[in-house]
């Protein structure tokens, strides 16, 4: 790990426990509620282990709010641009095989990007949801959605799925190469921007 991967680790850990302590739980209380050893919680709050993105939402969820609070703290301008080495690297799951996911906070009505790179037999596997609007992007590849209650869909390269809050999904790879996706989240009652008419 190089030492700039080491901060964002360190600071995801401080924002867990500022979070943690400003929920007035304890640790053994939050690790509970997420369903996570009080042990791996507290290496995470020290900053001496990397939750997988499964990990940081159930942390999340027994907290009440959104992964992206972990993250670094956004611009407070309209527009922000985020380098690819400011971006965190996250584990799907922790199983070995687990693609990851690049994550950049947003500082508008889009609260998270994701960058998904999928291989064959990457375990990707199980259903989600989100409380919050999204956009799926496939950008090379072939993705099958399984939206709960539906007939799943074969997504191509360019194609866009939307999803309103609180949709349960899942995905599975097809075809032989890699597949990569973006995912757009908006921020909670997020609402469209009025666009000014050109000088």
């Amino acid at each position: 790990m190089t030492p700039e991967e080491h901060d964002r680790v360190a600071r995801v850990g401080r924002a867990v426990r500022v979070a943690r302590r400003q929920a007035g739980l304890s640790a053994r209380t939050l690790a509970a509620r997420a369903g996570i050893s009080q042990a791996f919680l507290s290496q995470v709050e020290r900053g001496l282990n990397v939750p997988s993105l499964a990990s940081l939402y159930k942390i999340a969820d027994a907290l009440d709010c959104s992964p992206s609070y972990f993250l670094d703290a956004p611009s407070d301008g309209e527009v922000l641009v985020v380098r690819a080495d400011r971006r965190s690297a996250r584990s799907v799951t922790s199983a070995p095989s687990t693609p990851n996911v690049w994550v950049a906070q947003g500082n508008g009505a889009i609260a998270e990007v994701y960058q998904y790179v999928i291989r064959p037999g990457d375990d990707v596997e199980g259903w989600f949801r989100r409380a919050d609007d999204l956009v799926l992007v496939v950008v090379s590849g072939c993705l099958e959605v399984q939206v709960r209650g539906r007939a799943p869909v074969l997504l191509d390269v360019g194609d866009c799925l939307f999803a309103v809050a609180g949709t349960e999904m899942r995905w599975e790879h097809r075809g032989v190469e890699d597949v990569r996706v973006v995912l757009c989240v908006a921020m909670p009652g997020a609402r469209p921007v009025t666009r000014s008419s050109p000088a």
